[in-house]
């Protein structure tokens, strides 16, 4: 079988299919990829939007999609965590039925929030997994029994091929290329499209959520932003708050997806990123402005949560001209 069905729904991003319809056209350019042939579908069949300026033609969704050597599920629009909820429940539920009778051999492979809809159909249970960086905690609580990683650009967990957000969709569509016909037609794809698949984490580009539902948390998080260069213990925070630092953890682990420590660290490190990439300042001087003691020690933590040490993430993000 050399069929790929790339599955479409309204408000699919469209880098997203575009990027996969030109690596596979020029993917077919090598011989062992040269029968492949890829076939949009929706559950509605007929020209499908993507947005107010882009639409596709898509076939309709078959009855069974085993006819396929690989599926491929690509991100989607949602606004917030009710928005994708609700679309997971109406347009993408034909879909969903599609993937639970799927015969479990075929090559399952999504990116964003197509992750969810993947998750939604049980495919991932029990296997290794990554998302959309800023939706992890979101789907860690949906699909507890999945094995997220939502630091991780691309997971390959056998018959389940996921990755993160938006452009991390072009290293899925490579890795499902090299899975389907080796390494060769991949490589060459990879080099005239100037995609090297080689990013591996998405930390050096996740940012920390600022906005929560729970007012308790929406103060905690307010109060750390105002005071992180602070010499803060998280015991001093729940006081700040007057809640005991019990039901401050309980519910700022629910909804952040870390306790209030763990979110400390990153908010100063956030403050840090920027900082290396906005000014000139040392990183003696910077790990002084974020409320720090202990360059070393900082430099640990840095590279734990950013993926990268302070000196590789100013070489990589800095600015053209970074202001004194």
């Amino acid at each position: 079988m050399a069929a790929i069905a790339l599955i479409v729904e309204p408000g699919s991003t469209p880098s997203s299919l575009t990027a996969t319809l030109d690596m596979i056209a020029i993917a077919r350019r090598s011989p062992q990829a040269s029968a492949c042939r890829i076939d949009l579908l929706s559950s509605s069949g007929g020209s499908i939007p993507l947005g107010s300026a882009v639409s596709v033609q898509t076939q309709p969704l078959p009855d069974t999609l085993d006819a396929y050597a690989a599926v491929i599920l690509p991100g989607f629009f949602a606004e917030d965590c009710e928005s994708l909820y609700g679309q997971l429940r109406s347009r993408w539920q034909p879909v969903i039925a599609r993937l639970r009778a799927l015969c479990p051999e075929t090559l399952v492979a999504a990116s964003c929030y197509g992750t969810f809809v993947l998750a939604e159909s049980g495919r991932l249970d029990g296997r290794r997994a990554t998302t959309t960086w800023w939706m992890q905690a979101a789907f860690r609580r949906r699909y507890p029994q999945v094995e997220l990683d939502g630091t991780r650009a691309l997971v390959d967990g056998g018959n389940v091929v996921t990755a993160g957000a938006m452009t991390a969709h072009n290293d899925l569509t490579l890795h499902v290329l090299r899975r389907l016909y080796g390494a060769a037609p991949a490589r060459n794809t990879a080099a005239i499209m100037l995609v090297d698949g080689a990013r591996t984490s998405q930390r050096p580009f996740m940012t920390l959520q600022r906005s929560f539902a729970d007012p308790l948390v929406q103060r905690a998080a307010d109060w750390m932003m105002r005071h992180h260069a602070t010499d803060l213990s998280p015991p001093d925070l729940a006081g700040e708050l007057h809640v005991s630092y019990r039901t401050l953890h309980r519910r700022f682990t629910h909804e952040a997806g870390m306790p209030p420590l763990a979110y400390l660290q990153t908010l100063r490190v956030e403050t840090a990123k920027e900082l290396l990439e906005s000014t000139r300042m040392s990183f003696e001087q910077i790990v002084e402005a974020v409320g720090y003691s202990d360059p070393p020690a900082f430099r640990r933590l840095f590279r734990r949560i950013a993926g990268l040490s302070p000196a590789q993430y100013r070489q990589r993000f800095k600015f053209g001209s970074a202001p004194p």
